[in-house]
C-alpha cells in the first residue's frame, strides 16, 4: 500500500516539524511506501496530496493528523474534497482532536476510520488491514461510525517513542524547518515523552493518557539533539512534550549530556515539581542552555487551583518558582486559564493581581492569558454542563464561527463569561504586553518596544487599563504577536 500522510496547516506563525506524521511514518515498514505533505511549508499541500492519491487510489491510504482550531478548519474541507474525488480511498484521522472527539469525527462521511490515542502501531496495523481487505475496526485503537453509533475497538496501550526506530528526518526538507526564533537562528523541535503524570481536569492530555507518562531515556534524547545539531545545524530545540520536566534525574542527565553543545532549549514543566529540585539540577539546566520553561500557573486563586485538580499547587508556589527561575537566568513563561465556571469574575481579578506581582518581582517572566474552555473530564466540566454547556456533535458545528472562537480560547462564548469580563482580560493584556513586550516577537524593533512602553506606563501603574484603544491600534499596526501566537 501507498500511504499519504498529511499535516494540516496550523497557525501562520509556526513552522514546526510534522512530528506526529513523521513518527507514524517511521513505523510503517518497508512493505509500504509513504509520502508526507505538510501544509505549513507547502501552500499547495492539498493539491499535491490529491495528485499522490490519484496515481493509485485503489492502493492508497490517507492518514491525517488533526489538532483543534486551524488544523481542523484545514482538514475538514481537504478530507471532504478528497473523498468526493476518490470515494474508495480510505481516509483515517488521528491526533488530539480525533482522540478527544471521536464521535464527531467518525460520523462525518469524509472520514472512514478514527485512530484513538498513540498512532504509531495503530496506523501500521490499519494499513496492513486495508491491504488485506480486513475490517479496520478489528485493529486495536480504532473507531468507526456504523448503524448510527460509534463502534470502538479495544483501546490500544502506549509505548515510549524510543521503542521505535529514530524519526527519518532525511525524508524531509529539513532546511525549510529551521526557524529563526527567540532561541536561535536554526530552531528545530522534538518530542521526548508521551503524556503527563498529573490529572488536571481542564487538560485534554488526561483524556488521552489518563495519567501515564512515558519518557525516552536521557541518553536517547541527547543522541537525537546531537544529531539535529551535527547534521542539520540546530542551535536551538523546542521540546513539545506535555511535561518534559516530570523527572528530575532524566532532566539532569540530559542537561549534562548536551552541556557545551551551544544549543538553547525550551520545554513545558510543572511549577510544584521543579520548585523542589536541587540547586545542582537548576545549575546544570542553566549551563546546558535552558532559556525558558512554559508553566501552567492557571489561576491566582487557590480555590480555583484546587477545583482544577492541580495536585496541591498554590499561588505561593508560583511566586516562589518565579523568583527561583530568575536566580538561574531561566525565563518562566506562565500560562493562565481564566474564568472558571463557578466564580469567573473573582478568578479573573485575583489572577490579574498575581500577574502584576509576578512582573514586579521578575519583569523578564512571560505571561500568556487564555479563557477557560471545558474538556470532557469530571470536575469543572460538570459545573459547565449545569450552566448549559455542550460540545458539538458534528464537524460542521465545530467549523461554525462560535466554535472557531471557542478553540481559539480568546472569546469562547461560554455562558458564564460576560462581554465585560472578556474585555477586562484583553484590555489588561494589551496594556501588559505594551509595558512588557514579549521577547518572542522578533519582528518588533527596539524603537517600537520603547514607544509601547512609554505609551502604556501610566495606564499600567495606575491600573486604569480599560479600553486602551491607542495601544491596541499600535499593536495591530505593527502586527504584534503574543507569545502563544509566535511560539518563539
Amino acid at each position: 500500500m501507498h500511504v499519504v500522510l498529511v499535516n494540516p496547516r496550523a497557525q501562520k506563525a509556526h513552522r514546526r516539524l510534522p512530528l506526529s506524521v513523521l513518527f507514524v511514518a517511521r513505523n510503517l515498514g518497508p512493505e509500504h511506501t509513504w509520502e508526507i505533505f505538510d501544509a505549513n511549508i507547502d501552500g499547495d499541500a492539498a493539491r499535491h496530496a490529491e495528485e499522490a492519491v490519484a496515481r493509485d487510489p485503489a492502493n492508497t491510504v490517507v492518514l491525517v493528523t488533526v489538532m483543534p482550531g486551524p488544523q481542523l478548519r484545514w482538514a475538514v474541507p481537504f478530507s471532504r474534497a478528497l473523498k468526493t474525488k476518490f470515494p474508495g480511498t480510505p481516509i483515517v484521522w488521528g491526533g488530539y482532536f480525533a482522540t478527544v472527539y471521536p464521535e464527531a469525527v467518525a460520523r462525518d462521511e469524509a472520514v472512514d476510520v478514527v485512530c484513538i490515542g498513540q498512532g504509531e502501531v495503530t496506523a501500521k496495523e490499519l494499513v496492513d488491514a486495508f491491504a488485506a481487505g480486513r475490517d479496520p475496526v478489528s485493529v486495536t485503537g480504532t473507531a468507526v461510525w456504523r448503524d448510527g453509533r460509534l463502534v470502538k475497538a479495544t483501546p490500544r496501550g502506549y509505548a515510549k517513542g524510543s521503542s521505535y526506530v529514530d524519526p527519518p528526518y532525511e525524508r524531509l526538507p529539513m532546511e525549510r524547518y529551521a526557524a529563526q526564533t527567540f532561541l536561535g537562528q536554526r530552531t528545530y523541535n522534538h518530542h521526548t515523552s508521551y503524556g503527563c503524570p498529573y490529572f488536571c481536569n481542564f487538560c485534554a492530555v488526561v483524556n488521552m493518557y489518563e495519567g501515564r507518562w512515558l519518557p525516552d531515556p536521557a541518553e536517547h534524547v541527547v543522541r537525537i539533539v546531537r544529531h539535529l545539531h551535527d547534521r542539520y545545524g540546530a542551535d536551538a530545540i523546542e521540546f513539545h512534550d506535555n511535561n518534559f520536566f516530570a523527572w528530575e534525574k532524566r532532566t539532569h542527565d540530559f542537561a549534562k549530556g548536551i552541556e557545551g553543545l551551544g544549543v538553547r532549549w525550551w520545554g513545558e514543566g510543572r511549577i510544584d515539581t521543579m520548585l523542589g529540585w536541587a540547586s545542582e539540577t537548576w545549575e546544570a539546566m542553566a549551563r546546558s542552555g535552558l532559556a525558558m520553561v512554559f508553566y501552567g500557573a492557571e489561576s491566582g486563586d487557590d480555590e480555583a487551583l484546587a477545583a482544577m485538580d492541580k495536585g496541591g499547587l498554590t499561588v505561593k508556589d508560583t511566586l516562589d518558582l518565579n523568583r527561583r527561575a530568575k536566580s538561574y537566568g531561566v525565563v518562566p513563561e506562565f500560562s493562565f486559564v481564566l474564568g472558571n465556571p463557578k466564580d469567573p469574575e473573582a478568578d479573573i481579578e485575583r489572577s490579574l493581581t498575581l500577574v502584576r506581582r509576578l512582573k514586579d518581582e521578575n519583569p523578564a517572566c512571560e505571561i500568556i492569558l487564555y479563557l477557560y474552555t471545558p474538556v470532557p473530564l469530571p470536575g469543572q466540566y460538570d459545573e459547565a454542563r449545569k450552566q448549559g454547556f455542550a460540545f458539538p456533535e458534528t464537524l460542521d458545528e465545530w467549523l461554525s464561527p462560535r466554535w472557531y472562537r471557542y478553540e481559539d480560547r480568546r472569546n469562547p462564548g461560554t455562558p458564564w463569561l460576560t462581554p465585560r469580563m472578556v474585555r477586562r482580560v484583553y484590555d489588561f493584556e494589551a496594556v501588559l504586553h505594551a509595558r512588557y513586550p514579549t521577547v518572542s516577537d522578533r519582528n518588533l524593533s527596539r524603537w517600537q518596544r520603547t514607544v509601547l512602553r512609554v505609551l502604556s506606563t501610566a495606564r499600567y501603574k495606575s491600573g486604569l487599563t480599560q479600553r486602551p484603544l491607542e495601544i491596541q491600534a499600535l499593536q495591530r499596526l505593527w502586527s504584534y504577536r503574543r507569545p502563544e501566537e509566535m511560539g518563539f
